[in-house]
């Protein structure tokens, strides 16, 4: 097998997608292992991950009597077999041996918008809330970038040392840092506005990126989230940048070497709804808002019956 920079991103990003807590899902056991695996029996589980996504996995079970579905299980890095020219071949078991079963809470649902920048999602939460009402209301963005003209309430803007304080006190519930070759932007949703949003009997309202929306699955449970992805109009990825470009340029809110950067965060974002499929209930491409607004009402009252 050859190694390219290509298959070992692939390699190393599916790593990282294993190496969250999960729930088992069912299991079964293999009695005789192919040559090269450890003798003795082997627990293979289905695993649903923390963000949603269902994975396969050898289960390590020292000190557990009996596998139960719905046990919590952890990540590990272990010695997976020995090839024929002897080298030693590492995967990610699950370990469930000291864990209890998982009591699966629902917190309740958020809307959450998820596309590039300047497809319109910050528009169409605006529309969105007042076509619905007073049951959704928007989470604002807690942010380290700069006010730009334009700005909606829909930010908080605080400094880098003030979010990473946020971070090290667990008071956030999703952040990431998105690429920028002119500054260092930081954005997250703080845990107790979600909460109070649903404390008051409402919907939060989120708008988030690829990091930003994992984090929120992850933390709450992909069941919570109703998952719009908000695509432009285009028939391919070059139309859907050629559109993404004259929208940036038309609202006048950036420069040109911060649109460039904008247009090549787009490029990964657009692939993410190829990728992670499952994070997703629907994809919408926002060419008549009116249309767009109609259709997520609908899809909006039949899930959470606002």
């Amino acid at each position: 097998m050859s190694f390219t920079p290509a298959s070992t991103h692939r390699a190393d990003k599916s790593l990282k997608q294993k190496m969250q807590e999960g729930t088992l899902v069912s299991f079964t056991t293999i009695h005789h292992p192919p040559e090269g695996f450890e003798s003795g029996p082997r627990h293979i589980g289905l695993i649903k991950l923390a963000d949603g996504t269902t994975v396969t996995g050898q289960l390590l079970t020292t000190n557990v009597l009996n596998l139960e579905i719905g046990q919590v299980v952890l990540p590990k890095m272990r010695l997976s077999r020995i090839n024929n020219e002897g080298l030693r071949l590492y995967d990610i078991a699950y370990d469930v041996s000291t864990l209890k079963t998982v009591k699966e809470e629902f917190p309740g649902y958020m809307v959450a918008l998820t596309g590039p920048s300047g497809v319109g999602k910050t528009t169409i939460s605006v529309v969105l809330a007042t076509t619905i009402g007073k049951e959704i209301e928007r989470v604002p963005i807690v942010t380290t970038r700069e006010i730009k003209d334009g700005d909606e309430d829909e930010y908080v803007h605080i400094s880098t040392e003030e979010f990473a304080k946020m971070k090290k006190g667990n008071l956030l519930a999703t952040s990431t840092s998105i690429p920028s070759t002119t500054e260092k932007r930081w954005y997250g949703y703080r845990t107790s506005d979600i909460e109070a949003i649903w404390a008051k009997g409402k919907v939060p309202m989120v708008i988030t990126e690829m990091n930003l929306l994992q984090g929120l699955s992850a933390h709450f449970g992909r069941r919570s989230i109703l998952s719009f992805g908000v695509l432009p109009p285009g028939k391919s990825k070059r139309q859907m940048l050629s559109s993404l470009l004259h929208r940036l340029r038309d609202r006048g809110r950036d420069t040109e070497k911060q649109i460039k950067d904008r247009l090549k965060n787009a490029e990964a974002d657009l692939q993410f709804f190829s990728d992670r499929k499952e994070l997703f209930d629907h994809l919408i491409v926002n060419d008549q808002l009116e249309t767009v607004i109609e259709n997520l009402t609908s899809h909006v009252r039949d899930r959470i019956k606002v």
